[in-house]
């Protein structure tokens, strides 16, 4: 084989293994959100998407150099990243570590447990250039976290939350309940006291009365006679 068509197989196995890794980035990031830093260009988003409640997730960072379609990627920046993942009113802080298989990608592992938008906070620096962004999932941005249901076969089965906030709800009422009728057994516990004691006080005055006397009566005062 010539040097000319050794050169252009070269040329040509290099261009589809650049195509492959430009999908296989732009296949990752398309589903994320992304934002300029400095002279970089992040990608913010789930690892795996859709995102399933109580399935193993992570955030996930990818971090290039510069914005064209060949920028590299940023490697060894782990120790100077950290994300917040903010789910309403709830935070928790998570290290980012560097992927063994992807350099330039940065991974937050944790397991989503309920449905629903999440933000993800990104912070530190990037080879000295300050990072302080959040991404929030959504139509335009990347996939919330979804129900499970719509993909079981052949049974549905609800996510352990909703078992969890549903035995909660139960166990509630079923304290409510519980709690009403013991008020409603001393009540009437109180009740029949009162009862009882009023009996007794009422038989005490009758045998405290004089033989023959009705109650209310004076056997002092004596009554005139019926005449004829």
């Amino acid at each position: 084989m010539s040097n000319l068509r050794r050169s252009g197989a070269r040329a040509l196995i290099a261009a589809i293994i650049g195509l492959m890794t430009l999908w296989l980035v732009v296949g990752t990031a398309s589903a994320h959100e992304k934002a300029a830093v400095g002279p970089y260009t992040v990608f913010v988003g789930f690892e795996n998407e859709p995102a399933i409640v109580e399935q193993p997730n992570a955030v996930q960072v990818l971090i290039r150099n510069g914005d064209s379609e060949d920028a590299k990627p940023v490697t060894g920046i782990g120790d100077t990243l950290k994300a917040d993942v903010k789910f309403g009113s709830q935070t928790t802080t998570m290290s980012l570590a560097e992927s063994d298989d992807d350099p330039g990608d940065y991974l937050a592992n944790f397991i989503p447990t309920a449905e629903g938008p999440y933000t993800f906070h990104i912070y530190g620096t990037i080879n000295g250039t300050n990072i302080d962004q959040s991404f929030t999932s959504g139509p335009d941005t990347f996939s919330e976290v979804e129900s499970s249901t719509s993909m079981q076969f052949p049974d549905k089965i609800p996510a352990i939350g909703t078992v969890a906030s549903t035995a909660k709800s139960a166990h509630d009422t079923a304290g409510t309940a519980q709690t009403l009728g013991i008020i409603g057994i001393i009540v009437g516990i109180l009740g029949l006291i009162a009862g009882v004691a009023g009996m007794m006080m009422a038989r005490a005055a009758r045998n405290a009365s004089p033989a023959g006397q009705q109650p209310g009566t004076d056997p002092s005062v004596t009554r005139p006679s019926a005449q004829s």
